[in-house]
């Protein structure tokens, strides 16, 4: 993304003052969740004079929308995950030192919405 300028005597490159503006860019970019091959294709448009404006809204947007899905899931794994440390508390105290109160088998067992919930996770790839 950035065309690679002569070398020096000392074999140093030497970049151009507007190369900085450049990897703020793309450090900027890289940080709001574009790829780098998002940014190759955007930043080949506008290097030949091209304004991908439109195209960066649109990706941005996308990104935004994806960002929201992936927060609700996440606030509805957190709340399932408080249901379930209460329903762990109550089998611990009714379970005594030692024994075991079958908490990993306790998350085989059906629940309201956990289908849902591990279909858009396995779907997103994130089933690991």
């Amino acid at each position: 993304m950035l065309p690679a300028p002569p070398r020096s005597g000392n074999r140093y490159r030497k970049y151009p003052p507007e190369a900085l503006d450049r990897v703020r860019l793309i450090r900027g970019a890289l940080a709001m969740g574009f790829t780098i091959a998002e940014l190759a294709s955007i930043l080949k448009v506008r290097d030949r004079g091209g304004a991908p404006c439109r195209q960066v809204r649109e990706l941005a947007a996308a990104k935004l929308s994806e960002l929201e899905i992936q927060l609700n899931e996440m606030m509805r794994l957190r709340d399932e995950l408080g249901i379930i440390l209460k329903d762990w508390d109550s089998r611990l105290s009714s379970t005594p030192p030692g024994g075991r109160a079958a908490l990993l088998e306790s998350l085989a067992e059906p629940r309201p919405g956990r289908a849902h919930r591990l279909s858009v996770l396995k779907r997103k790839g994130n089933h690991k």
